[in-house]
C-alpha cells in the first residue's frame, strides 16, 4: 500500500517526479468518468423522474424513513406503513396532479379526510402533509420540518401509522411531482391502548352452597414392592437449539420484522438480511437525491486531486512539469463548473401549503 501511495501521489525519481495520479492517463480516465456521471445525473433528473414512475416506486419508502429519523431524534416511536393510508395518499396526489391544484382541500371541496373515508381507513386522529416542486427527497423532509404545522404532524406522539403517495402532473405551468403524506391513529390501536383492568367476578350474595362432607377412609400401609429392573442406559440425544423469535428492524420503514432463528447460522442470516435492508435504504436515498449524491462524488474526486497537487508542490520545489499542475487544476475547475451548473439547473424551492390553519391539517377525531 505504501509503494502504491508513493507511486501515485509522491513525486520521486522512480516516477520521474510525476506522480501517476496527475499523469494524463489518470486525468483523462477521471474526466471520462465525470462525463458519464454527469450524463447519468441529467438523465435521472429530466427523464427518469419526469417520464417514468420511478419516484412512485422509490420515494415513499425514503420519505417514511426520513420522517422516522426526525421522530427518533426526539425519542418518539417510529411509524409503520399502512396500506390503506398509502392508498389514500396516492389518490390525493393523483387528484392534485390531475386537476392541477395544490391545497389540503380540493377545488370541488374534498377535504383530506374524504380520501381516508374513500379507502375505508377508520381512525381516531389523522393528519396530512403535502409538498410539490422538488428534485431531492431531503428537500421535502426539510420543507416539512421548517413549517410549524407540517412539523407538528411529523412529531405528533400519538400517530402510529403513515402512508405516502406521489403523482406527476403540471403545477403553475411546469411539470412537477406532487407528494401527499397521511398520518393516522387507527381506532383499533386506540382501543387496545386504553387501560382496562380485568373485571373481578361479583359474588352471588344471598345464596350459599356447601359441599357435602365425605368420610375419610383410614390410612393403610401398603406392603413394599420389589425394586424394578433398570432398563439399559442409552445415551441422551444431543440437545437441539430451540427456535427463537428475533425482531429485525427494517431501516426502510423502521418497522420490526419477526424472524424465526434456529442456531447461530440463522442468526447470521438474520444479520445479513438487516445489512441488506440498510443497503437498499441507502441505495434508495442515493437514487432520490441525485444532486446531493453527485456533489459528494465530485467533492471526493476534487479533494484527491487537491491532495496530489499539494504533495507535488511541497515535495517537488522545482516546477519541471508545469503540465502536471495544469492538468490537475483543469480537472478541479471542470468539477466546480459542473457543480455550479447542476445547482442552477435544478434549483427549486419546495413548496408546502401554508395558507391553512394548523387545525385544518393536524388532527381530526372520529
Amino acid at each position: 500500500m505504501f509503494k502504491w501511495f508513493k507511486k501515485y501521489f509522491v513525486p520521486h525519481e522512480h516516477n520521474e517526479f510525476r506522480p501517476h495520479f496527475l499523469r494524463h492517463e489518470t486525468v483523462f480516465a477521471f474526466l471520462l468518468f465525470i462525463i458519464i456521471l454527469e450524463l447519468g445525473f441529467l438523465v435521472q433528473v429530466f427523464i427518469v423522474f419526469d417520464k417514468t414512475k420511478f419516484l412512485a416506486a422509490v420515494l415513499p419508502g425514503v420519505l417514511t424513513a426520513l420522517t422516522n429519523e426526525e421522530r427518533q431524534d426526539l425519542s418518539l416511536p417510529p411509524l409503520t406503513e399502512n396500506e390503506l393510508l398509502t392508498k389514500a395518499a396516492v389518490l390525493k396526489a393523483e387528484d392534485m396532479a390531475e386537476k392541477g391544484y395544490f391545497a389540503h382541500t380540493s377545488p370541488d371541496g374534498k377535504s383530506p379526510w374524504y380520501w381516508l373515508a374513500e379507502v375505508g381507513y377508520s381512525y381516531k386522529s389523522a393528519g396530512e402533509n403535502l409538498a410539490v416542486n422538488f428534485f431531492e427527497s431531503s428537500d421535502v423532509s426539510r420543507a416539512w420540518m421548517n413549517s410549524p404545522t407540517h412539523r407538528a404532524n411529523i412529531v405528533k406522539e400519538n400517530y402510529t401509522e403513515i402512508g405516502v403517495g406521489i403523482a406527476s402532473g403540471v403545477y403553475q405551468g411546469r411539470h412537477t411531482v406532487f407528494v401527499a403524506q397521511f398520518f393516522g391513529t387507527p381506532l383499533a390501536f386506540a382501543s387496545t391502548n386504553t387501560s382496562s383492568a380485568t373485571p373481578t367476578p361479583t359474588p352471588n350474595v344471598g345464596t350459599t352452597q356447601v359441599a357435602p362432607i365425605k368420610a375419610i377412609p383410614p390410612t393403610t400401609t401398603a406392603p413394599p414392592k420389589p425394586a424394578p429392573v433398570s432398563p439399559p442406559v442409552t445415551p441422551a440425544p444431543t440437545p437441539q437449539p430451540s427456535p427463537t423469535l428475533v425482531a429485525v428492524n427494517d431501516p426502510i420503514l423502521n418497522a420490526p420484522t419477526e424472524i424465526i432463528v434456529l442456531g447461530e447460522e440463522t442468526i447470521t442470516s438474520a444479520t445479513t438480511l438487516k445489512n441488506e435492508n440498510k443497503i437498499i435504504s441507502w441505495a434508495r436515498r442515493v437514487l432520490t437525491s441525485p444532486l446531493e449524491s453527485i456533489t459528494y462524488v465530485y467533492a471526493g474526486i476534487a479533494l484527491l486531486f487537491v491532495f496530489a497537487l499539494l504533495m507535488f508542490l511541497f515535495i517537488k520545489s522545482e516546477l519541471q512539469h508545469p503540465k502536471v499542475i495544469a492538468r490537475g487544476f483543469s480537472l478541479i475547475a471542470v468539477i466546480v463548473f459542473l457543480l455550479f451548473v447542476n445547482i442552477k439547473i435544478i434549483h427549486t424551492e419546495t413548496l408546502v401549503p401554508e395558507n391553512l390553519t394548523a387545525n385544518t391539517i393536524n388532527t381530526i377525531a372520529r
